[in-house]
C-alpha cells in the first residue's frame, strides 16, 4: 500500500486528531491562565451596565421564568455541559463525510475562532453573570451541584473567559455549516434552532451575557471569513449552499 493511499485511508482519524489536539491545547491554555478576578468582575459589571442602557439585559428575567421548572433547568444544565463538544463533534463527523472541502473550511474557521477567543479572554477577562453579584443564579451549582468555576474554587475551566462565548459562536458555525451543506430541507430548516437553543441555555444558566453571545458570533464570522480567504470568498460558498460536490465529497444529508 502506497504512502498516499495509506494517508488517504486514515485521513479521517488524522483530521479528528487535529481538532481534538487544538481543543486540548485551548483548554490547557485556559487552565494555565490565572483568573484576574477583580478585573474580570469589573468587566462583567461594565457589560451589565451596557446591556441595561441598550435594553439587552435579558439574563435575569429569563432565568426567573425558568427557575420554577427545575426539571427543565436540569436538562439545560446537561445541554450546556454536553452540546458544546458533543454537538460540534457530530457536526464535524457529518461534514467530513458530506463535503471534504466544507470540512476543511469549517475546521480552519473553528480553529481560528478558538484562537481569537483565547486572545480576547486573555486581554479582556470577564466573569460570567452568575458570579458577578448581579442577582443571577448559578443553576449548575443550585440544581445540579456542579461548580465549573467561581472565585475561591477549583473549577473545571477558567471561568473568567465569558467573552466571547464560544458556546454561541460554535453553535452559529454549526448552523451555518448545516445551511450550506445539508440537502434535507428539514435539517436546514431546523439548523437555526440549534444556536437559538444554545443562547437561551447559556443565558438561563447564568454563564453568559447577551453581549457575550454577540461577541462569540462576531468572532465566528471572522474565523470563517479568514478561513475562506485563501480560496474562494465565503460569499461564493454561501451562494453554493447546495452546490456542486467537491472532490472527496460523499452523498447524503
Amino acid at each position: 500500500m502506497g504512502v498516499k493511499k495509506l494517508v488517504s485511508r486514515h485521513d479521517g482519524l488524522m483530521q479528528l486528531a487535529v481538532v481534538l489536539a487544538a481543543v486540548g491545547i485551548y483548554e490547557a491554555l485556559r487552565l494555565v491562565l490565572t483568573p484576574n478576578w477583580p478585573l474580570a468582575l469589573a468587566n462583567a459589571r461594565r457589560i451589565a451596565e451596557l446591556e441595561h442602557v441598550t435594553g439587552l439585559a435579558w439574563e435575569a428575567p429569563l432565568q426567573r421564568r425558568l427557575l420554577g421548572r427545575p426539571a427543565l433547568v436540569e436538562v439545560m444544565n446537561v445541554f450546556y455541559l454536553g452540546a458544546h463538544f458533543v454537538g460540534t463533534g457530530f457536526f464535524f463527523l457529518w461534514l467530513y463525510h458530506r463535503n471534504r472541502a466544507g470540512f476543511r473550511l469549517f475546521r480552519n474557521g473553528f480553529l481560528i475562532t478558538t484562537a481569537l477567543a483565547l486572545l480576547v479572554c486573555w486581554r479582556f477577562p470577564t466573569a460570567p453573570p452568575r458570579v458577578a453579584g448581579l442577582g443571577i443564579e448559578d443553576t449548575l451549582r443550585r440544581v445540579s451541584g456542579i461548580d465549573i468555576g467561581s472565585p475561591g474554587s477549583d473549577g473545571l475551566s477558567d471561568p473568567a473567559a465569558a467573552v466571547p462565548s464560544l458556546h454561541a459562536g460554535w453553535a452559529v458555525g454549526v448552523a451555518v455549516g448545516l445551511l450550506l451543506y445539508a440537502r434535507a430541507p428539514l435539517l436546514r430548516a431546523l439548523a437555526p434552532l440549534y444556536p437559538a437553543a444554545v443562547v437561551v441555555t447559556i443565558l438561563a444558566t447564568g454563564n453568559h451575557f447577551v453581549l457575550d453571545a454577540v461577541a462569540g458570533t462576531l468572532v465566528m464570522a471572522l474565523g470563517l471569513a479568514a478561513a475562506a480567504l485563501p480560496g474562494s470568498s465565503l460569499v461564493v460558498r454561501l451562494r453554493q449552499r447546495r452546490g456542486v460536490e467537491q472532490p472527496g465529497s460523499s452523498p447524503g444529508s
